[in-house]
Order: C-alpha cells, then sequence, then structure tokens
C-alpha cells in the first residue's frame, strides 16, 4: 500500500494499493472516496498528471466503481 501528500488544491491524501487496485482519495473537506479495479498504470498516470483533481475528475470518476467512506465507522480498507 502506497500512500501518497499530493501537491493539489483539491486532494489531500493519495493510497493505492496494487494487490487488491484500490484506490483511496482524500478531498480536503475529509470526505473519502475508496475506487475499486483501478489498475497501476491508471494510478501512475494519476500520479504524474499535472492536476491530480483534474485527472481523478476525467479518468477515475464515474468509471470505476466507488464507495464513500465514513472514517469514523468504516474500516480503512
Amino acid at each position: 500500500m502506497q500512500t501518497t501528500i499530493p501537491e493539489s488544491n483539491a486532494l489531500l491524501r493519495i493510497t493505492y494499493d496494487a494487490t487488491t487496485l484500490r484506490l483511496q482519495v482524500e478531498f480536503r473537506d475529509r470526505t473519502i472516496y475508496r475506487y475499486s479495479g483501478v489498475s497501476p498504470e491508471v494510478h501512475t498516470a494519476l500520479m504524474r498528471s499535472e492536476s491530480k483533481g483534474r485527472f481523478l475528475n476525467a479518468a477515475i470518476r464515474g468509471r470505476f466503481p466507488h464507495a464513500r467512506i465514513h472514517p469514523a465507522t468504516d474500516s480503512p480498507w
């Protein structure tokens, strides 16, 4: 599992698990979404993108199954 603190106006933290293909994104407002089936190539493209928020909207949101995570009650993985 790899956690990154990106330089982003929208995103606070990005966590990726290449074994389970799960991508978890925490926004600055502390909202967390977990995406399933995200390939290592998509994760690499996200991390290399100039705008992580823009890439997330264009290439991940709406394209992968997801769930909103409630940190106080849900396990992180």
